[in-house]
């Protein structure tokens, strides 16, 4: 930005540049754009619906990109959950068949299950939302130079669904634990 004392650029070479909404066709773009171009020679016509056409592609393709990166991620961390689920099932089948002898029920071992992976998931979903909160303040702050505004409805309804997507996974792998009979786990030992 320059300031100059008024009165210094009034008699200088000046231009004006105004915005219309034309016809949609392009052929009926083209013929309006020549028209004006032949009736004024000196107006310099740009046609803002292919550069419009052309960010909007690019933030499409962006968009696309962030989506296939994103479910290839959750994807992966559920396998990841199911392999962690796995190794330790044999330990939480041992645990199961005492609970079992000392009185638990299914739907209790059920419900312990599904508190400890809903708090497991809620952990994640949490360092997920802090990561995220952080990341897109420092995008906003020094990359776009925007007003940052947290969503707390988003974050906290992300850590809601990390829970509970923890937790169906997490019960769901550990269906066996729950049906298996404590007799057969315990001489096992």
């Amino acid at each position: 930005m320059f300031v100059f004392r008024p009165g210094l650029l009034e008699r200088a070479p000046h231009g004006y540049i105004s915005f219309f909404r034309g016809p949609q066709a392009g052929g009926d773009r083209a013929k309006l754009q020549g028209q004006i171009v032949t009736q004024f020679p000196n107006v310099s016509v740009i046609d803002g619906q292919e550069m419009l056409a052309t960010v909007r592609t690019v933030i499409e393709n962006l968009t696309l990109a962030v989506t296939v990166v994103g479910s290839l991620v959750v994807v992966s961390g559920l396998l990841i959950l199911v392999g962690a689920v796995a190794m330790t099932k044999f330990r939480r089948i041992y645990e199961a068949a005492i609970f079992k002898t000392l009185g638990a029920t299914r739907r209790t071992i059920a419900s312990v299950l599904v508190l400890e992976y809903g708090v497991l998931g809620a952990l994640a979903g949490t360092i997920g939302s802090v990561g995220a909160i952080a990341l897109t303040w420092g995008i906003s702050r020094f990359a776009l130079d925007i007003p940052w505004q947290p969503q707390p409805l988003v974050s906290a309804g992300g850590i809601l669904i990390s829970a509970v997507l923890v937790a169906v996974v997490g019960v769901v792998s550990s269906w066996e634990v729950l049906q298996r009979k404590p007799l057969a786990t315990l001489r096992a030992e």
